[in-house]
């Protein structure tokens, strides 16, 4: 009964839970297919580029639960969970843009690595916005509904911005530890000659223009079932 209980209480993330497993196992599915029926073992690296996504999702499902605890390490434990979850944020969104890899392959049917590149594009975008819906959540229980859009905001932003960063000029979430400084001054750089870094900044908000829109979407579509089901 206790049990029964708990799984009420936590319906919304075990649906969600389960949403995101079945969106990974089509995309794993389907790269095992690719290799197993039309012998191409390519693009091993999409598997690697969905497991970063899953880090953030997973470190905002951490963040979300431990904010519930009544206890004194509760803001430190959210605190770590979030400064991760914002690192790795970037590599859920930068499955959207392995797309750029999409190309005819021989003895591959062309619809089936469309097919295949938009289901990682679509659960890499998922990764992305549940996460973020947690984390604003949690921004809005503690400040308030301005200032958690305007988090929101910021963090879409930033998002895009490590999105840039990880595509064209080939940094990870890894170098924010590993490389610290040269990132750092690839960065400065870019603030303090814009002009010469005119894609950059273009990119940046085209993309988190798109994202936004997508977090929007879902956000009015969880409001239009709420609505619906009162």
């Amino acid at each position: 009964m206790i049990f029964l209980d708990w799984l009420k209480q936590q319906r919304r993330q075990i649906n969600l839970g389960v949403a995101l497993a079945l969106a990974t196992a089509l995309c794993l599915g389907l790269l095992a297919v690719r290799g197993r029926v039309f012998g191409r073992y390519g693009l091993t690296w999409l598997w690697w580029n969905l497991l970063l996504a899953c880090l953030p999702a997973g470190a905002a499902w951490a963040a979300y639960n431990l904010n519930a605890w009544a206890s004194r390490w509760r803001t430190w434990l959210v605190g770590v969970c979030g400064l991760f979850w914002l690192a790795f944020l970037p590599n859920a969104a930068y499955l959207i843009t392995d797309v750029i890899h999409f190309r005819p392959v021989v003895g591959v049917p062309y619809w089936f690595d469309l097919i295949m590149f938009i289901a990682f594009a679509w659960t890499g975008t998922m990764m992305g916005i549940v996460s973020l819906l947690m984390m604003q959540t949690i921004v809005r229980q503690h400040f308030g509904r301005a200032v958690s859009w305007l988090f929101a905001l910021c963090v879409l932003a930033l998002n895009s911005f490590g999105v840039y960063l990880g595509r064209f000029q080939r940094w990870n979430s890894w170098d924010v530890i590993t490389n610290p400084y040269s990132l750092f001054v690839d960065i400065a750089m870019r603030f303090l000659h814009p002009t010469e870094h005119l894609r950059t900044f273009a990119f940046t908000a085209l993309f988190g223009a798109m994202f936004a829109v997508f977090y929007l979407t879902i956000i009015a579509l969880s409001d239009w079932r709420r609505v619906d089901e009162a």
